[in-house]
Parts: structure tokens; C-alpha cells; sequence
């Protein structure tokens, strides 16, 4: 009988070619996040859907095993499995050494806060919560006025538009750089130096363009299948963007010759160009080091009308990027109570004070 491990019948064939099928599905899906997801419009839209779904036909097609040839549910169940880990992102580091004695230690924070759209007392009993010593905060405007500016009072703080960078160590005067922009609205970044003991680091908080508008381009194409090519350039210009965004960082980021830390909303998952092209200017990712799980830090509040249960994350667009001077020793996201995104965490120890 199939059903306890003998030869296929007709009725366990189709099955297994279907699991064939699937597993070369989840390979070239993969190959492609290896690759560089968003070079392709298909894969850049990928990035931005929840990628539990692919768990979805191994779910389904084990139910058929275990029906018609048991011995061989383990196919399916593998497929599951690589979903679960690296199509989506599952990070797992051994637990870190303790830094040694006189080494120079920092808690970095950085959150995309929508100030103006969440009730403040949650964001700042979050931060308290966290204790950082740094803190980067984007769609920040205005929020130095309130509750945040007091809470801040007694800390170096310098800001500017979006951006603020909030810290217990000595911060140089801010200056700002210009990023490309598709529009006549300025898109920049802001940086400052942090003076650790005798160590400067250089301080970097960034918003890269969101993919907001043209992935709902795709949601009116749903409605509108002759829009679908429209959406489809509207998305690719958005990717593009982001991608240019990135590549100008390249630049100012090879004249830093300290200790660097990039933090901030890049809109980019870690299979993204955009994180790829900050890798290959020396930064790596600090959960990607040090992290435990999926760290996502966006999805949460997207289906807070339609579905209020629901408070998922699915995404990992938010970033906390070092160079060679820090190792992470620990890195996590923090709650989704006070903000579509989720605070990014890290412990980082510089190593070459």
C-alpha cells in the first residue's frame, strides 16, 4: 500500500511531480534573492510580499502525502523548511563573547517613528525601555517640539527635516547630503561624528525612497489589468531610485577611514541591491551578525482596518549597517505598538579604539 511506504501508484505520482515542481520553484526564487532580487520586477515585487506564502503549496502538498504515500512526506516538509529559513530570512548567531575589559560599547536604536501619526507615550516608553545610547529617528519632523524634545533634554540631539540623532556621547554639528530624487522634494541623509572615549565615529541616518505608492500601482492593476505595464515601469523607476540612492552613499562612505555606523529605513529587505551595494562598501549587517529569528520590523499595521487581529510583521526593511571597527554582539527588533515600523537594536563593541 502507498500509504505505508510501498511503490508508487498513479495516485502519488502527480503528487511527487507537483513537490519537483515546488522545489525547483523555491530554488529559482533562491537563486534569485542570491542574485540580487530586484533586477528583475518580478523578484523586487517579491521582496515586498510575505514570504510564508511559498510555505503555502508544501503545507498542502504533505496533507496529500500523508494521504497517499506517507514514507515520502518528508519532501514536502523539506521545501517548508526552506521557506522557514533562508527564503525568509532566518538568522541565527552563537551567543557573543563579552567584549574585554576597557572595550568601548554602544546601544544603537534606530526607528522609523511617523511622528504626528501614533500616540507619543508608547515610542518614548519604548525607548526608555531600550536604553540606547544612540538613537536615530526618521519621519521625525517636528517631533523635538513635544513630549520627544523633553524626553531628549538632557542628551546631544541634532536634527534636521525627517532626521534626528539623539545621543548620550558628544555629537559633531550635523551636516546633510543630497541623495538623487525622481522629484523637485529634496532627498537626503544626515550625518554627524559621535566622540566615543577617544574614538569618532561617523553617524549616518537614512530614509531611502518607499516603494508605497508603486506597489499599490500593481493593487489598481488588479482592478485595471490594462494599467499592468504602467504599474510595472512606475515600479521598476521606484527600484531603480533606491538603487541610485544606494549607490550614492558609495561615495561618501569611502571617504570615512573610523568607525561607521548606517542606520535608518533603507525600504529595502537584506536580498535587496540597495543592501548588497552597502555591503560592498565595507558595511555589514548587524542583525544579519548577531540577530536570532526574522527581525522584521514592517507588515504589522497594514491590515489594521480589514484585519485588527493580525499583527504580523513581514519584512526587514529597516537596518542597522557597521563597518570593520564593530562587531554586533547582539541585535533584535523591538515592538510594533507605537509605529508601522519596529525599532531596530543593536549592541555593537568598537574594536579598535
Amino acid at each position: 500500500m502507498s500509504g505505508t511506504g510501498g511503490p508508487l501508484n498513479a495516485s502519488s505520482k502527480w503528487p511527487l511531480r507537483l513537490t519537483g515542481a515546488y522545489g525547483t520553484m523555491l530554488f529559482a526564487v533562491t537563486v534569485l534573492n542570491w542574485l540580487g532580487a530586484d533586477h528583475l520586477w518580478p523578484g523586487a515585487l517579491n521582496l515586498y510580499l510575505p514570504q510564508i506564502m511559498w510555505a503555502l503549496p508544501g503545507l498542502f502538498l504533505a496533507l496529500f502525502f500523508f494521504k497517499v504515500d506517507r514514507r515520502r512526506i518528508w519532501l514536502p516538509l523539506l521545501c517548508v523548511l526552506w521557506v522557514l529559513g533562508p527564503i525568509m530570512g532566518f538568522c541565527w548567531s552563537l551567543p557573543a563573547a563579552k567584549p574585554a575589559s576597557g572595550s568601548l560599547a554602544v546601544r544603537v536604536m534606530t526607528w522609523n517613528i511617523k511622528y504626528g501619526s501614533y500616540r507619543i507615550a508608547p515610542l518614548i516608553e519604548e525607548i526608555a525601555r531600550r536604553d540606547p545610547d544612540v538613537v536615530f529617528l526618521q519621519d521625525a519632523t517636528g517631533s523635538m517640539k513635544g513630549p520627544l524634545g523633553d524626553y531628549f533634554k538632557n542628551w546631544q540631539v541634532r536634527s534636521y527635516g525627517q532626521y534626528v540623532i539623539a545621543s548620550r556621547f558628544p555629537l559633531s554639528q550635523a551636516e546633510v547630503g543630497e541623495l538623487p530624487t525622481s522629484s523637485d522634494k529634496q532627498e537626503c541623509f544626515l550625518r554627524c561624528q559621535m566622540r566615543i572615549g577617544t574614538a569618532v565615529v561617523a553617524l549616518y541616518n537614512l530614509h531611502l525612497k518607499t516603494p508605497r505608492r508603486s506597489l499599490n500601482a500593481f493593487r489598481t492593476a488588479r482592478r485595471q489589468p490594462w494599467y499592468l505595464p504602467e504599474a510595472i515601469d512606475y515600479f521598476n523607476a521606484n527600484v531603480r531610485l533606491r538603487q541610485l540612492q544606494a549607490m550614492s552613499m558609495l561615495e561618501f562612505l569611502s571617504e570615512e577611514h573610523g568607525p561607521v555606523i548606517v542606520a535608518g529605513d533603507l525600504n529595502a529587505p537584506d536580498a535587496s541591491t540597495v543592501c548588497a551595494t552597502l555591503r560592498d562598501a565595507g558595511l555589514h549587517d548587524a542583525f544579519a551578525e548577531s540577530g536570532a529569528g526574522y527581525g522584521f520590523t514592517y507588515g504589522h499595521f497594514l491590515f489594521k482596518n480589514r484585519l485588527p487581529w493580525l499583527r504580523a510583521s513581514w519584512m526587514r526593511i529597516d537596518h542597522i549597517m557597521v563597518n570593520s571597527w564593530f562587531v554586533a554582539r547582539r541585535c533584535w527588533a523591538g515592538s510594533g505598538k507605537a509605529s508601522d515600523h519596529r525599532p531596530v537594536i543593536a549592541d555593537l563593541v568598537l574594536k579598535y579604539p
